[in-house]
């Protein structure tokens, strides 16, 4: 079946419907589905939502009653939750802050749950934005108005889609009736550590939440945050070699590596590999390091970080240990640091 722009669809494997936004040459259809994602699908996966024929009732129709109260919340309405203590009376020359957080579902077991996505407008501004997510080989994109000094829930981000995105991306338009500087336009990314929300010391207590949060600045209009910025970038190449020699010379030993066998710590872009060539790559680097490990006097234990997941990488990793590495013992490493997604190697 043939679809174009505007066809009303809903999705065969899934309870969700939504309207064809585009279709690309190699025969991939993007949905604006139901959440306002735009996301792919092929045509064997869509039909058509076609309207229901009325059918003729001879008999009377029954009398409506009012509708009961819903108590449970819609799917599309933002979640509650307290903000607090933000300051709601800002001035011109405040300095303000627009930040994204990580906020776990089950603050008890941060570690192991989904995550609950915010973007936080700490400034005087009305913010219009877009929020766009690597979705495999496309991107899946929402867009909103946030009012100032307010916060807006964004998606629940179960926590095994970690390992699958690298990054986040925010562009963010300022507005503002009355007196005020004029901003830019912003465009801010968040880097995804999936590894790091395998962690509970990674979720910090914040202003904005009562739980612990993974909370990160977007934008920020503190003088101190530009100048530290623009010495930053003018630093010249030898200075920064110069300064960073030393700092590696005062680097203390430790008898222990850890190895972050995602793939968003091993490449700069993974988009376009296939699962068996990321699973290669992990593999060869897996290798790599128990090599140096096992040659470096100091190193007496590695943990290698390869996340729950499926399993595939962390079965791989211990057949290799098994068969090549059988003189050496494993377990798993600490559940509390890294919720079952780590193996611990003993090389001394």
């Amino acid at each position: 079946m043939k679809f174009k722009k505007g066809d009303k669809v809903r999705f065969l494997n899934e309870n969700d419907h939504g309207t064809v936004s585009r279709v690309l040459e190699n025969g991939t259809i993007m949905v604006l589905n139901s959440d306002d994602f735009e996301v792919p699908a092929r045509a064997a996966d869509l039909i058509l939502d076609l309207p229901m024929t009325p059918q003729r009732n001879s008999q009377p129709e029954p009398e409506k009653t009012a509708p009961k109260p819903q108590t449970t919340q819609s799917k599309n309405q933002p979640k509650e939750r307290k903000f607090v203590d933000v300051n709601a009376d800002h001035k011109d020359d405040d300095v303000f802050e627009i930040l994204s957080a990580f906020v776990p579902a089950d603050p008890h077991k941060p570690e192991e749950c989904d995550l609950d996505l915010y973007l936080i407008n700490d400034s005087p501004y009305q913010l219009a934005y877009n929020y766009i997510k690597p979705v495999g080989q496309a991107f899946a994109m929402h867009t909103g108005i946030l009012e100032p000094d307010t916060k807006e829930f964004l998606e629940t981000i179960p926590r095994m889609d970690l390992t699958k995105i690298a990054f986040i991306k925010f562009q963010i338009l300022f507005a503002k009736n009355g007196f005020g500087k004029i901003l830019s336009p912003k465009e801010c990314e968040v880097k995804v550590h999936a590894a790091k929300f395998f962690q509970q010391g990674y979720y910090k207590s914040n202003d904005f939440f009562d739980e612990n949060a993974v909370v990160t600045s977007l934008y920020t209009n503190s003088p101190m945050a530009d100048a530290v910025k623009t010495l930053s970038d003018n630093v010249p190449a030898h200075k920064e070699n110069a300064a960073a020699a030393p700092k590696k010379q005062l680097k203390p030993q430790s008898d222990k590596e850890i190895v972050d066998l995602h793939m968003v710590e091993l490449v700069d872009d993974e988009r376009g590999m296939t699962p068996k060539e990321m699973l290669d790559y992990q593999i060869d680097t897996f290798h790599k390091k128990m090599e140096e490990c096992i040659k470096n006097p100091h190193i007496k234990k590695v943990i290698f970080i390869h996340g729950k997941g499926n399993g595939t990488l962390k079965l791989e990793i211990r057949k290799q240990l098994d068969r090549k590495y059988r003189r050496y013992t494993y377990q798993d490493a600490s559940f509390e640091e890294y919720g079952g997604g780590a193996t611990l190697v003993y090389v001394k």
